[in-house]
């Protein structure tokens, strides 16, 4: 790749919080990248730690199929962990590969990246931070709960090592037995010194780290999702604002100079608007080719978990309390990453149909006959909407979300029938 620019913080657009970027180390690697090239210690750190960590538990799961006894809620509860670090594994790969492209897709971030006139600066600025503000409370809020999950999970483990190594049916009517983290099975006697004591450390590293770096890359990602958003919402203010600014005067010479000189320069700006929206598309597609891999993890993982915990509910089986809230923890947080990009999609989507209305509320029924076509041009382009795809062409917006949660409960509600 062609190196770019670094970022700094000034040129970042207002409101718009990378805090999280800088504590995690993401920004200097970003930069890094931009600058050299080279890929920084920071994300080797995170692939090289991300698969200590989690090969010896994923071989250790799929060894427990062979060895110990399940039915359809062991099954479920033993998977329960392991899908989000692979969620995890899979979007840090994904970021690895293909870095080039999110420090382009990262060039959104930057307030000059499309051109703003000097007299709407000011209110660029306030919608802006107005845009942003919604970013950066959404991940502050997915980090406070992600903390509050973590810290229920290590402080007030749950899982029985007798039901793991012993037993099926339901967790509540086994008492005995000292409680660990996750759900994980391991080749040893697993509530004998120093065996627990070095797996409950283990299980809770595996949380705090496969956690975090979930909520990370999650943030970095969603963040660029929602600058795309903030560009086309600023577009559509700057079509909008279009107007002819001439009295009402007699035509006289001078006069109609005036009023050519006022459509030249309203042309100029419906020019450059026209090259900051091809901008935008191509950006656009490029999100796009570069999430609908990480789209379609997200969803199937989600869709999964759900229809999972659907038929555990349906069945009957989530009368143990401890069950179920292991249940909500997980499933509230992979429902909320779910939701956001259905959500950021569907803004896009609305911000980029946006922009036919943004042009028609301009004065260019009143300017010459070459700003009217290319504005009727301009019309006709924003027609096509702006999304998210998963699975290459499925839109992915609130109705997929609507269409999940349908999908979920009847597969699971046939599931159960059969079962039953």
């Amino acid at each position: 790749m062609g190196y770019q620019a670094e970022i700094r913080d000034s040129d970042v657009i207002d409101g718009l919080s990378i805090r999280f970027l800088k504590l995690f180390g993401m920004w200097r690697a970003l930069n890094d990248y931009r600058t050299t090239g080279k890929k920084s210690i920071i994300i080797k750190l995170h692939i090289f730690g991300s698969l200590m960590i989690t090969v010896p538990y994923v071989v250790f799961q799929v060894q427990s199929f062979f060895t110990i006894q399940f039915d359809i809620q062991k099954v479920t509860f033993v998977n329960l962990h392991p899908l989000p670090a692979l969620q995890m594994c899979c979007r840090m790969l994904l970021f690895w590969f293909h870095m080039d492209r999110v420090c382009r897709l990262y060039d959104m971030i930057r307030k000059d990246f499309i051109n703003i006139p000097e007299y709407m600066r000011d209110s660029v600025r306030e919608l802006y931070i107005k845009t942003n503000r919604t970013f950066n409370v959404t991940c502050l809020v997915i980090f406070i709960w992600n903390a509050g999950i973590e810290f229920i999970f290590i402080v007030f483990p749950k899982v029985s090592v007798d039901y793991v190594q012993h037993h099926t049916g339901s967790m509540a009517a086994v008492k005995t037995g000292r409680k660990k983290i996750l759900s994980g099975w391991f080749p040893c006697p697993m509530d004998e010194y120093p065996y627990y004591e070095i797996i409950y450390v283990y299980e809770a590293f595996c949380l705090l780290w496969a956690a975090t770096l979930l909520n990370v890359y999650f943030c970095m990602f969603y963040q660029v999702l929602m600058c795309l958003y903030a560009q086309f919402t600023v577009l559509g203010a700057r079509l909008s604002n279009l107007k002819l600014d001439f009295p009402d005067f007699g035509l006289s010479k001078r006069h109609k100079n005036i009023i050519q000189n006022c459509n030249y320069n309203l042309y100029q700006e419906l020019y450059e608007s026209l090259r900051d929206h091809q901008k935008l598309l191509r950006y656009t597609d490029d999100l796009r080719k570069f999430y609908n891999p990480l789209v379609t993890v997200t969803l199937g993982i989600g869709i999964l978990l759900l229809f999972m915990g659907a038929v555990q509910i349906l069945l009957g089986k989530t009368s143990d309390p401890s069950f179920l809230f292991q249940l909500f923890q997980i499933f509230s947080f992979q429902f909320i990453e779910v939701s956001l990009f259905c959500f950021g999609s569907s803004r896009i989507e609305s911000a980029s149909t946006d922009l036919q209305f943004a042009i028609y509320c301009s004065d260019w029924y009143k300017a010459d006959v070459r700003f009217r076509r290319a504005a009727q041009m301009l019309m006709i382009r924003t027609r096509k909407s702006s999304t998210l795809t998963a699975i290459v062409m499925y839109p992915v917006n609130l109705e997929t979300l609507g269409a999940i949660v349908q999908f979920t409960y009847s597969a699971a509600a046939l599931m159960s029938g059969m079962v039953n």
